[in-house]
């Protein structure tokens, strides 16, 4: 379990650092494989931490972005504090 924990850690804050990175470049980046780093990416956008965009070149591909931490309130909130501003 900790294991899990510290990849999902060490993925976001590569995300956090980096945005705009796709999931084989952050496999390359942290020499994980691909299939740890997809599933974190899935735990991660499901939790609401990161959200992913997809651009098609000549392939496919997501590239991820972190979520601002404006977003992550509860809706009341964010309304209080655009009043507050």
């Amino acid at each position: 379990m900790v294991k899990k924990i510290f990849t999902q850690d060490v993925v976001y804050s590569l995300i956090c650092e980096n945005p705009g990175l796709c999931g084989y470049e952050i496999s390359k980046k942290l020499n994980m494989s691909n299939g740890r780093v997809h599933t974190t990416l899935c735990k991660l956008e499901r939790d609401g931490l990161i959200k992913f965009k997809v651009i098609k070149n000549p392939r496919r591909k997501k590239i991820y972005f972190p979520i601002k931490a404006f977003e992550m309130l509860p809706h009341r909130l964010k309304k209080e504090l655009r009043n507050f501003l």
